[in-house]
């Protein structure tokens, strides 16, 4: 059987490594959100009617979008719920 020190530090190893995957998941989300304005500004820039390739961006970004909330509810769900209140 393990002793406290060595329980609580498997226990902080496996947080870290929680923790980690939390960062990476969300850095990879902030770049999904500044290619997405990126490509919206682009947009915003086009003058006249839209074209093709404007419809084609437009799809893009709305799958891309759809991709983004995917990710932050699958974020979410790794999340647990915060422990309830003494009592």
């Amino acid at each position: 059987m393990p002793t406290a020190s060595e329980a609580i530090k498997a226990f902080a190893d496996k947080q870290t490594a929680y923790n980690d995957r939390h960062d990476a998941a969300v850095t990879d989300l902030e770049g999904d959100v500044a290619a997405l304005n990126a490509e919206i500004k682009r947009l915003q820039e086009t003058q006249g009617q839209i074209t093709p390739e404007d419809q084609a961006i437009l799809d893009g970004i709305q799958s891309r979008a759809e991709s983004v909330a995917t990710k932050l509810e699958a974020l979410a769900s790794l999340t647990p719920p915060p422990p309830p209140p003494p009592a």
